[in-house]
């Protein structure tokens, strides 16, 4: 499937630090459209299971992407590892998107109404940190979520049969929770699954997920969309056929403008 390659260089500004939790100082890259602000703008969230990935290199091409279509992207690190177990990297997101708010005006950013994305662990992140502001402080508050094939119910990939707990000695899960697999803290679990948030008053979002993705179940994803829209939240399930977990697909011309077009009109 054919995906976009960079064309022109864009106005990118890097290594701004936004906060600094425990002497690690985080820091995130701006990928700002041409022409004058103010922009809207979305965070990106990278993926690798709570432990692993970086803002710079998972963020081409979906950041430089975005800016051509006139969104722009604040791709950021958060904790990672014992040091941003549950729920300290959902309080990087949070911290990221006060900065936006505190700082936007000098980017040209139109920080009324910020939206959040990510993939995998990122997109679990993106949604906790969304549902866990929703009615709070209006400073982190995000109004727009993108969930590509992010985790929504960590209970239920805990509970695992005595076969598979054989097999699976260290799932994520597991790590991320400070917990194992031989006696799951369920209800921390819940605690940190968007499934199990209130979602009374989430902000629109979009979830993307492929029918062939091995490593997160397609039901996780439409689970969290059933009970969006059972809640009378707007939630779109956009399911790409023979497409696995991440891959060019994800980032194919035309799923990058639906995601575009979803920022825009919610923006």
């Amino acid at each position: 499937m054919k995906t976009l390659a960079a064309v022109t260089p864009l106005p990118t500004v890097s290594d701004i630090e936004y906060a600094h939790p425990e002497h690690q100082p985080l820091r995130l890259d701006l990928y700002v459209p041409d022409g004058h602000g103010p922009h809207p703008v979305c965070l990106w969230l990278h993926g690798g299971a709570w432990f692993l990935g970086d803002r710079v290199s998972s963020a081409d091409p979906f950041a430089p992407e975005l800016a051509r279509r006139g969104i722009a992207i604040a791709s950021v690190d958060y904790r990672l590892g014992e040091a941003g177990r549950f729920p300290r990297n959902i309080d990087d997101v949070r911290a990221a998107v006060r900065w936006l708010r505190g700082h936007g005006d000098a980017y040209e950013l139109s920080t009324e109404r910020i939206g959040s994305w990510g993939a995998s662990a990122g997109g679990h992140l993106s949604l906790m940190a969304a549902l866990s502001s929703t009615g709070g402080n209006p400073s982190d508050r995000i109004d727009a979520v993108v969930d590509c094939y992010g985790p929504t119910d960590l209970a239920a990939r805990l509970s695992r049969t005595d076969m598979e707990r054989s097999v699976l000695t260290d799932p994520p899960e597991t790590r991320y929770l400070d917990t194992t697999v031989g006696q799951p803290d369920l209800a921390r679990a819940r605690a940190a699954s968007p499934l199990f948030q209130n979602l009374d008053g989430a902000p629109p979002t979009l979830i993307i997920h492929g029918d062939r993705d091995q490593q997160m179940a397609l039901d996780q994803s439409q689970r969290m969309h059933q009970a969006l829209v059972a809640a009378g939240c707007d939630s779109q399930l956009l399911i790409l056929g023979g497409t696995g977990h991440g891959g060019p697909q994800h980032a194919s011309t035309w799923v990058l403008d639906t995601i575009a077009g979803f920022l825009h009109q919610h923006l």
